[in-house]
């Protein structure tokens, strides 16, 4: 079953601050006065968010997810524990895992990642001009570089992102 919901904090978290009537207050960035009760289901996902190519040409829509839900799973029983005051040293890894996932996982860490791969991309362009390894710039476009804009190609698996800095393949221009 293609799951369409992906969510970026998870709703086992989320559960820990709902109010009595399993609402969680919500404050939006362009009006933090105003509260927004919303349940766990409904707060912090994008559809399709951690969906993949696959080699056939298809879309994995659930191996990101259903590896985030592997970890987040155990974080309810690990917080029952805690509020137990039990000791928890035999799931240091686990919380460690859940705590780098929420680091790793949401939007404003996915967009510095691609700003940086765009950097990236941009400076091997600029050290190729200044090596004469590109094409000559059309006349009145000398400064082409200075204003061409980067984009990040979003089909390489999210996954293989971490670890690359062969900046040619991210090239979107």
């Amino acid at each position: 079953m293609k799951k369409k919901r992906h969510h970026y904090i998870p709703k086992s978290y989320l559960k820990f601050f709902c109010d009595n009537s399993g609402q969680v207050l919500v404050y939006r960035k362009d009006d933090p006065c105003k509260a927004i009760s919303l349940s766990p289901d409904n707060i912090g996902f994008h559809k399709y968010y951690y969906s993949q190519p696959r080699p056939d040409g298809g879309k994995d829509y659930n191996a990101l997810e259903d590896l985030f839900s592997s970890i987040e799973d155990k974080w309810p029983g690990i917080v029952d524990r805690i509020h137990r005051r039990e000791n928890v040293n035999d799931s240091l890894e686990e919380i460690f895992q859940f705590m780098g996932l929420q680091r790793a996982r949401v939007p404003a860490s996915r967009d510095v990642t691609e700003k940086i791969q765009a950097e990236d991309v941009m400076a091997e362009a600029r050290q190729l001009d200044a090596e004469g390894k590109l094409s000559p710039k059309p006349m009145g476009l000398e400064d082409i570089l200075d204003n061409v804009e980067i984009s990040i190609n979003q089909s390489p698996p999210i996954h293989s992102r971490h670890g690359s800095r062969d900046a040619s393949h991210w090239a979107g221009v």
